[in-house]
């Protein structure tokens, strides 16, 4: 018997013990369960707890462990999975009040892909509604908290993976990512969060709806980033169901972790990013490049050309994708929606043709832009969000004081905590969020690492390497 705390496993750490039978994959998933019951009433990161099903599982992988099969690291591992993510026979409602009572016959392939490397389902988290927002504050199914400041929000639209992963109730859990839905709520709960290459994951069985066609990612959250690479291990890979998924050969992630990074060069991206970012939030950025730095990477400003038309771009393609499924709700029961989304969908709707192709087109040299500039940089580092978490009032007044200045957090460029995440999305380009530091409340605070397209491999040795020189990653929330 492994005597570790619960918040201080990881999936790293206790697939040895499981696979050497130092502990049952049915005590692991009972004492997930039990912090369940304990603390998510308070936290409501779970919608839907399957606590029968992933028992019954449990027993079955242990029954294989003593026959002598061990899957791999995921074995008996206990995960979540995000409600707009089709997992069969388990409620999946997107967030939405029109699917409330939506069962589905079959699984989404990650869903598919984690069962097969042998992880335990324990349920479905909360979200946004419809994935259309960074609050997870829902109408419908209530609002998900930090577990590190439970009047603040735990971000969104992923808000109850991040949060059932910070709070250590599973080991690990996939969100989807359409403008930092993973990395968003990744940065304000403290763990790590990919959106990797698009294509990389397939998107197969995710609601329509709920992301854009050419925007949208299905990714990981973890407790680190070995764990993180381990995941994607899992998950990666074509799909025939997934017309969009990608044919580039999956590589062994967790190969890269350990290896030094001296010598690479680290692209700082000038221009952006400086106005989102509250003092905090500059100087733990500034503090996490002085540790790469330390490390022996060099740091290299880059200028890439059409950054300004980045959230122009993101608004005129995703919200126009993302709108063109929902017809059959807006006709049928419109007033299923918040008023916020229903209005958000209908100006959608009155986007032209004409300028979601121009806006098409210039995504075309955006991404050029950046792809020119792998050519001098091995991996860019970026802040994830300008701000610690907001208060849950906040985000209900619309509006945060930031460095004393009142700050809007919706303006004409799209909701403003994502402002930092949006690039990476029309880019397509892999990008892992992690924690840099923590505020003067003692709020976590993230830096994103993204690299060239199907190299999440470097992401993961620079980010590991950040990491353990770092030491955030052991900071754990106390929900007692």
């Amino acid at each position: 018997m492994i005597d570790i705390e619960l918040d201080q496993w990881t999936v790293a750490g206790l697939a040895p013990a499981i696979k050497a039978k130092r502990i049952s994959v049915l005590d692991v998933t009972k004492q997930c369960l039990d912090r369940i019951e304990r603390h998510n009433p308070a936290i409501n990161a779970f919608q839907t707890v399957i606590a029968e099903s992933a028992l019954k599982q449990a027993r079955v992988l242990d029954r294989e462990l003593r026959a002598g099969k061990w899957r791999g690291p995921l074995h008996g591992m206990p995960f979540s999975i995000k409600d707009n993510l089709a997992t069969r026979g388990v409620k999946t409602t997107a967030g939405a009040k029109q699917l409330s009572d939506w069962i589905p016959a079959y699984d989404a392939t990650v869903v598919e892909k984690l069962k097969a490397a042998g992880a335990v389902i324990l349920g479905k988290t909360n979200m946004h509604e419809w994935a259309s927002g960074s609050t997870t504050i829902n109408p419908y199914y209530g609002t998900t908290a930090n577990p590190w400041d439970r009047q603040r929000i735990a971000g969104g639209s992923s808000g109850g993976s991040a949060a059932s992963v910070a709070a250590s109730f599973c080991l690990g859990s996939i969100g989807t990512d359409n403008a930092g839905s993973v990395r968003h709520p990744a940065s304000l709960c403290g763990v790590v969060g990919l959106k990797a290459t698009f294509g990389r994951v397939s998107r197969y069985g995710g609601v329509l709806g709920t992301g854009g066609f050419s925007t949208d990612h299905f990714g990981p959250f973890a407790k680190t980033v070995k764990d993180c690479a381990l995941m994607l291990q899992a998950i990666a890979g074509s799909d025939l169901k997934d017309p969009l998924s990608a044919r580039e050969p999956v590589v062994k992630y967790s190969s890269a972790i350990g290896k030094p990074v001296k010598g690479m060069r680290v692209g700082l991206i000038a221009g952006y990013f400086d106005e989102f970012m509250s003092s905090e939030v500059r100087a733990a950025f500034a503090a996490a490049v002085a540790q790469l730095k330390a490390l022996g990477m060099k740091p290299v400003e880059l200028k890439i050309p059409y950054t300004d038309m980045i959230a122009a771009v993101q608004l005129a393609t995703s919200r126009v994708e993302n709108v063109a499924t929902a017809d059959e709700y807006l006709k049928n029961s419109p007033r299923d929606y918040s008023q916020p989304l229903f209005h958000r969908h209908i100006k959608s709707l009155l986007i032209p043709a004409d300028v979601y192709v121009t806006a098409q087109r210039v995504r075309r040299l955006i991404c050029e832009g950046f792809e020119a500039a792998f050519d001098k940089v091995d991996v860019m580092v970026a802040p994830t969000v300008g701000s610690p978490a907001q208060t849950i009032e906040e985000c209900r007044q619309g509006f945060a004081i930031v460095d004393g200045k009142r700050v809007a957090l919706q303006e004409e460029r799209g909701t403003t905590g994502t402002l930092c995440t949006i690039p990476f999305n029309v880019t397509g380009l892999p990008a892992m969020s992690l924690c840099c530091g923590f505020s003067a409340q003692g709020l976590p605070l993230g830096m994103q690492i993204v690299g060239a397209p199907f190299d999440e491999a470097r992401i993961f040795q620079v980010g590991h390497a950040y990491e353990q020189a770092a030491g955030w990653w052991r900071e754990r929330p106390k929900l007692d």
